[in-house]
């Protein structure tokens, strides 16, 4: 069950940058620059920012791990 949720935000996350790229390239972008404009705004980010985008790209895998060890606890008597 932890693998299948984990690979669920992993296609989730493949799927969002599919997007992202798909729209530049149907924009008339090349896909160099595509990935160059993702990388770019990542690269500006302040201090604050980069740790709003560490802790939301970091909760689903609290989640997963927060579930995993409830269900195990709940199995011992």
């Amino acid at each position: 069950m932890l693998v299948k949720t984990l690979l669920v935000y992993v296609i989730l996350a493949a799927l969002t940058w599919s997007m992202i790229v798909g729209v530049d390239l149907l924009g008339g972008h090349s896909l160099y620059s595509s990935i160059r404009s993702i990388h770019s705004v990542f690269a500006t980010t302040t201090l604050q920012e980069a740790a709003c985008i560490v802790i939301f790209v970091a909760l689903p895998f609290v989640n997963v791990l927060y579930g995993a060890l409830k269900r195990s606890r709940q199995g011992r008597p």
